[in-house]
C-alpha cells in the first residue's frame, strides 16, 4: 500500500509546529529552511498535541498504544524470564504487544525463557521495552538485532529486525524544498563613487570586483546528499545499497520513495501524531534513533 502523506520540506503555518532536523540542515550547507524548533527523526515533523478528528483509525490506534506505552514504569527483577517481563508491561500499560518468539513454527525469534535482571524507576514503558530487547539481544547473542515497531492495526510487535523487515510499506517523502538551490550572491561588486569621472560621462565605472559567476549546486547533487545522509544515519546495515534486506530507496521527481518497515520509517520522520515534548533523538552505533519520554499525565497515582 502506498501513502503519499509525507512532506519533509514544509508544513502550513496553521499546523503549529514547523520543524527541521539540524543535522540535515548542516549537511546541506546553505539550505534555506524554517527556524529549527525541535526534531524527531532525521527529517521529522511534529503535529499538534492532539490528534486531528480527521485522523485515520490506524493513526488513532497507534497514538493510543504509544500513549499507553508512555506510562512511567518501575521494575526491579532478577533472573526473570523474558516472557514474564513482557507480560508485566502489558498488564501495567494495557498496551497490546506481539513478541516474536522462537517456537515450533518459527526458526527465528526471541527465547521466551531467557533470564533477565533489570532495575528501572519511573521510565516510560516503551523505553523499558527497548532496554529489555537490547539486554535480551546481548544475552542470546544469535547475531540478530532486536527492536519494536507498530503493526498496521496499532499493536506493537517486537523481536529480530530480520522478521520485522517482512512487514514493510512504501512511503513517498516530498523533498522539493530541500533540493531547491538558492543562489548565494557572495560576489557583489565594490562601489566607488569617486571613480565616476565627476559627471562628465567619460569616467570609469564605479563598480568593480565582480566575477559574474555564481556557484549553484544542482538538485540532483542535493538529492544525493540527502540520500547519503539518510542511508548512513538510519540503520546503515539494513539498506539494499549496503547489502541489507530491510529497506530500499529510489528517487521519483522531487520525492524519495522508501520501502521499509515501520522501525526504519520511525527513525526517518518520527511519528507525526506524537507531541514533540515527549520525543527525543539519540545517536548510537547505528546512527540515530527516536525515543519516547514518559508522559507525566500517565503517571500512576498512589
Amino acid at each position: 500500500m502506498t501513502r503519499i502523506t509525507r512532506n519533509l520540506s514544509r508544513r502550513p503555518a496553521n499546523q503549529g509546529r514547523l520543524t527541521a532536523c539540524s543535522m540535515l540542515a548542516a549537511a546541506l550547507g546553505s539550505l534555506s529552511t524554517p527556524a529549527i524548533i525541535s526534531s524527531t527523526g532525521i527529517l521529522g515533523f511534529m503535529a499538534n498535541e492532539t490528534i486531528a478528528q480527521t485522523a485515520s483509525p490506524e493513526t488513532r490506534a497507534k497514538a493510543a498504544t504509544l500513549r499507553q506505552m508512555s506510562k512511567p514504569v518501575t521494575l526491579d527483577v532478577q533472573d526473570q524470564p523474558l516472557e514474564d517481563i513482557l507480560n508485566y508491561i502489558v498488564d501495567v500499560t494495557g498496551a497490546e504487544l506481539e513478541p516474536i518468539y522462537l517456537d515450533s513454527l518459527a526458526s527465528t525469534g526471541m527465547d521466551p525463557t531467557t533470564l533477565l535482571t533489570l532495575r528501572v524507576t519511573n521510565v516510560a514503558a516503551i523505553s523499558v521495552l527497548e532496554r529489555v530487547l537490547k539486554k535480551t539481544e546481548r544475552i542470546e547473542s544469535v547475531g540478530e538485532e532486536y527492536t519494536w515497531q507498530f503493526t498496521d492495526i496499532g499493536s506493537i510487535e517486537c523481536g529480530p529486525k530480520s522478521v520485522l523487515n517482512e512487514n514493510a510499506r512504501i512511503e513517498l517523502y516530498d523533498i522539493a524544498d530541500l533540493i531547491m538551490a538558492v543562489p548565494d550572491f557572495d560576489n557583489a561588486p565594490d562601489f566607488n563613487i569617486s571613480s565616476g569621472g565627476g559627471g562628465g560621462g567619460g569616467g570609469s565605472s564605479p563598480f568593480s570586483g565582480s566575477s559574474g559567476d555564481v556557484d549553484i549546486e544542482s538538485s540532483a547533487e542535493r538529492s544525493v546528499r540527502i540520500i547519503t545522509l539518510i542511508e548512513s544515519s538510519v540503520e546503515p546495515d539494513q539498506w539494499a545499497t549496503a547489502g541489507g534486506t530491510g529497506a530500499s530507496l529510489n528517487v521519483y521527481g522531487t520525492s524519495l520513495v522508501i520501502n521499509a518497515p515501520d522501525y526504519i520509517h520511525r527513525q526517518i520522520v518520527g511519528y507525526d501524531f506524537w507531541p514533540a515534548r515527549l520525543h527525543t533523538v539519540r545517536n548510537n552505533a547505528n546512527g540515530q534513533s527516536v525515543h519516547i519520554k514518559p508522559d507525566p499525565s500517565m503517571r500512576s497515582k498512589p
